[in-house]
């Protein structure tokens, strides 16, 4: 069983549910399940080993990055843009977003992010540069099909009209596990058999009264 970390943004619950649904009906029309295999998040981080005895440093230091976070932020905002495709060996669909409210908010928080793992001896971490959702992921498919495919999960991301802007609503630090990616996680192999759980949950905006 090989284990690894990761840091994601979690996107509003409303915006969330209509990302899940456009997945599902893009990997269900195309057999391809390895964004299937994923929660609904977007990576701010790459898979990365943490051992044991650091996860609890991490999970500390996180909370103080989404406090610091809600007390300087009071909404920050997210520009839902195009279907970027990225074929070839990785033959991947992704949604991307740029920043539509405060831009420098979403630097310094990935400059925290990394301030956290430095200081958990965690040194290296790939940080994930564009803000993406992956709609299909390693597909395997031939190149007509994956053209198809391509053309397709743009049609449905169109067709369930999303909202333009999207709110943050929380950081998720997520421990994977997958016995196929042996210690290799960048070539998909995870796909077939990834499971997870999400360690903690860090709010990015202040409870609405109820």
């Amino acid at each position: 069983m090989s284990i690894k970390y990761g840091i994601s943004l979690i996107l509003e619950p409303s915006f969330t549910a209509g990302l899940h649904r456009a997945r599902q009906v893009i990997c269900s029309q195309y057999g391809c399940w390895a964004a299937e295999m994923h929660s609904v998040h977007m990576p701010l981080t790459g898979y990365f080993p943490c051992p044991d005895a650091e996860v609890q440093a991490v999970d500390a230091g996180l909370v103080k990055v989404a406090e610091e976070f809600r007390s300087k932020n009071s909404q920050i905002l997210l520009a839902r843009q195009g279907v970027v495709v990225e074929a070839g060996d990785r033959g991947s669909v992704h949604l991307e977003f740029g920043n539509a409210g405060n831009p420098p908010a979403i630097g310094q928080l990935r400059s925290q992010l990394a301030s956290v793992l430095r200081q958990a001896n965690l040194e290296g971490v790939e940080e994930v540069g564009a803000l993406r959702f992956s709609l299909l992921q390693y597909t395997g498919l031939s190149p007509q099909v994956f053209e198809s495919a391509a053309r397709f999960a743009e049609g449905v991301v169109n067709g369930l009209e999303l909202a333009s802007d999207v709110g943050l609503s929380e950081l998720a630090f997520f421990r994977y596990e997958s016995t196929a990616a042996g210690e290799d996680w960048s070539k998909g192999a995870w796909a077939s058999d990834l499971s997870w759980k999400i360690i903690n949950a860090y709010p990015l905006t202040e409870a609405r009264p109820r």
